[in-house]
């Protein structure tokens, strides 16, 4: 035997091994091909399964019965859902949450079986269902902020402002001054709004940051002197609108829409400049003529967060996917089908590093899908399959500019360009977008501090020395922008919510941006970025932020261990055994 004898060619001894060996082989391919058939099957019987992994799937299946295995895997199969609540006894799905915290009971229970497919086709279903019954209680009433969910809310203040707004332009210029009154009013309640709840801060913010767009709306049309709701600069604006039924749809231009209710969780909002204005306007119409949406332009632009913002306003599950040497024609198309069959939208990131033949097979399957959903078809043939065609789905790509600085980037070819409609996302409005983020997240004094901050990362990026982890754009702003945020909040509620004045606000600015800044600088760039920050804030004496608890930690560990040894010898090394032998 092969125990008694480890050398290699005592193999050959096996009798008829070669026979074994293939019909082996041909036994593992059938069970291969039979494992792949069934995980097909329960595609098609919950179509969401085509954008999880065969590991991820199998582990589902194997689990239907295990509620704790189940929840992990269903923030990959849902955009807002992070858990779901269980009755007594995990008989029966009660209320969906998001990964906030936010808690949305269903309004009919979802009873749990073995089947694992056809009771998340339920929640589904119920998904939908609740939040059509939510929007249609909400839209008209008095707000909860509270109690209802922020997709909620949201939605219900935008069909109610496109309704007002629509009453004012027609009612002429007085009538529009005396709405953005109403709605600067209404900002003043919104931003004064004191909480110690993070879910409520959260819903405010989000509230906040569609009220400042509104605000610009209307200014825009008295500069632009609108009379009628027919008007251009009206018609190009996202208008949302309910019907006798609850039911929400969206306009904008001559092309509408339907809202779709897929529960989007606290997902954090994106701020409206004429760029993302421009990016819509793009999308919808590509849309309503049967095309997909190409955004491009460098890095930290703001292209994957636009479309995924324009899917989230539309109700949509929005799945971003990274063009990597991993993806090839065969995975596309399982991607393909999952969309058409959900009505989900794919954006497919870095799309032009992909190689020319795997980006003609796949314009071939991109313009099966849009034949499809221009006709209109409820069904269509895709890889040999017949699958039943959702006209909500759509394909974008973003792509960053072919040549320098952009390693692997090919130019699509006239096939594929002539499938999606082009967008030009070459520089976001930063002083824009960071006033509006500032005022969103507290600040009083926001317009003349966002110009600051704004001068101080394009002064480093013109200034410093050009270091390959160095990052000056629109990520690293946010991020300085979000932790002034948490800073200022602290600050107010040392002070009992008191207001700070400007100086106040400067430092706590000056405090966000060090700590995120100066761990990542050279010794020579630290000096000048601290000279830069003393020459835009000249008033202003830098201070870092002070961890209190953790300095009395160490403290406390420090005393109770002692003083260190001073003895030189007793921190030298010591030498291993073996040189002394």
């Amino acid at each position: 035997s092969i125990v008694d004898d480890p050398r290699v060619f005592s193999v050959l001894k096996v009798p008829q091994l070669v026979e074994t060996l293939t019909s082996l082989l041909d036994q593992l391919e059938r069970c291969q091909k039979a494992l792949s058939d069934f995980l097909e099957q329960k595609r098609k019987a919950f179509p969401r399964f085509y954008f999880i992994g065969d590991d991820d799937l199998l582990e589902i299946l194997g689990q239907a019965k295990n509620p704790a295995v189940i929840q992990s895997h269903l923030k990959k199969l849902f955009a807002g859902i992070f858990s779901v609540k269980f009755s007594e006894g995990d008989a029966s799905i009660i209320a969906m949450c998001s990964l906030e915290g936010e808690v949305v009971p269903l309004a009919e229970p979802v009873p749990v079986s073995d089947t694992v497919e056809v009771w998340l086709a339920l929640l589904n279903t119920q998904m939908r269902a609740t939040l059509v019954q939510l929007v249609a209680n909400t839209i008209g009433s008095r707000l909860n902020i509270a109690a209802t969910p922020s997709q909620v809310l949201d939605l219900a203040e935008r069909v109610t402002f496109t309704r007002q707004c629509e009453e004012a332009v027609n009612r002429g210029r007085p009538a529009l001054e005396k709405f953005k009154g109403e709605l600067l009013e209404r900002l003043g309640q919104y931003t004064s709004l004191e909480t110690d709840e993070p879910l409520v801060t959260l819903k405010v913010k989000a509230l906040v940051l569609d009220l400042i767009h509104h605000m610009d709306v209307v200014d825009q049309l008295i500069a632009a002197g609108t009379s009628s709701a027919g008007e251009w600069q009206w018609r190009k604006q996202l208008r949302f609108g309910a019907g006798a039924d609850g039911k929400v749809t969206i306009h904008m231009v001559s092309a509408s829409f339907d809202y779709t209710y897929e529960y989007q969780g606290n997902a954090p909002k994106l701020v409206h400049t004429p760029l993302t204005d421009k990016c819509y306007l793009t999308l919808t119409q590509a849309m309503f003529m049967g095309y997909g949406g190409n955004p491009y332009g460098p890095a930290g632009t703001g292209k994957t967060e636009s479309v995924k913002a324009l899917g989230g306003a539309f109700g949509r599950q929005v799945l971003v996917f990274n063009c990597d040497e991993g993806i090839d024609s065969k995975s596309m198309g399982r991607i393909f089908m999952g969309l058409v069959k959900c009505g989900a939208w794919g954006c497919f990131d870095e799309f032009n590093r992909l190689l020319p033949d795997q980006l003609s097979e796949i314009s071939q399957q991109i313009q099966v899908i849009q034949a499809a959903i221009k006709a209109r078809q409820p069904r269509m043939e895709l890889e040999g399959t017949t699958t039943e065609v959702d006209a909500n789905a759509g394909i974008f790509v973003t792509m960053n500019p072919a040549g320098k600085g952009y390693g692997g980037r090919s130019k699509l070819p006239d096939n594929l360009k002539a499938l999606f409609r082009a967008v030009a996302m070459s520089a976001p409005n930063n002083e824009m977008i960071a006033e509006v983020m500032l005022y969103s997240e507290g600040f009083a004094h926001a317009k003349a501090l966002a110009v600051k901050l704004v001068a101080i990362f394009s002064l480093s990026k013109q200034l410093l020395s050009p270091q390959q982890h160095y990052d000056w754009g629109l990520r690293a702003l946010k991020t300085v922008l979000r932790v002034g945020g948490q800073l200022v909040a602290a600050e107010k509620k040392t002070r009992g919510g008191a207001a700070l004045d400007e100086a106040e606000e400067a430092m706590l600015v000056i405090k966000a941006l060090r700590v995120n800044t100066l761990s990542k600088l050279t010794h020579g760039d630290t000096a000048a970025f601290n000279a830069l920050v003393g020459d835009v804030f000249p008033d202003a004496v830098p201070q870092d932020v002070a961890y209190d608890e953790l300095e009395a930690a160490l403290k406390e560990v420090m005393a109770h261990q002692g003083p260190p040894s001073r003895d030189p010898a007793s921190h030298a090394p010591h030498p291993h055994p073996s040189i002394h032998r």
